[in-house]
């Protein structure tokens, strides 16, 4: 089980629980599988992340990453480590950094022609 953000749930995952609004009302129950209508009633409802079985941050950053050449990656961490100072502690900078570096690697792998599943 593993907390994803809303951007990167996919159709077909799990969830490992429930999924509510900002009331504590359930929209959608633990065990149910992702369609595409359930993302667009999280997005709607202001739901930002879910709780997936066998997916976690990290596994979904490692699938992203093996689908991109190690030098495009590269270059990305080194035009971004020129922006960010070091931000290991101080959570809101690493999760802004984190989310910059996820989007500037789907950028490149769209524009390279390379995919970002």
């Amino acid at each position: 089980m593993g907390i994803l953000n809303l951007n990167d749930l996919k159709e077909g995952m799990v969830l490992a629980a429930d999924i509510k609004n900002k009331h504590g009302n359930i929209l959608i129950k633990e065990g149910n599988t992702l369609t595409a209508k359930h993302i667009l009633l999280m997005k709607a409802w202001g739901v930002t992340e879910a709780d997936v079985v066998g997916f976690d941050k990290d596994q979904v950053e490692k699938e992203e990453m093996h689908a991109l050449s190690p030098e495009l990656i590269e270059a990305i961490e080194k035009e971004l480590r020129a922006v960010f100072p070091p931000c290991d502690n101080h959570p809101v900078m690493a999760e802004i950094y984190r989310i910059a570096r996820k989007l500037k690697l789907r950028q490149a792998a769209g524009n390279s022609g390379e995919a970002v599943s």
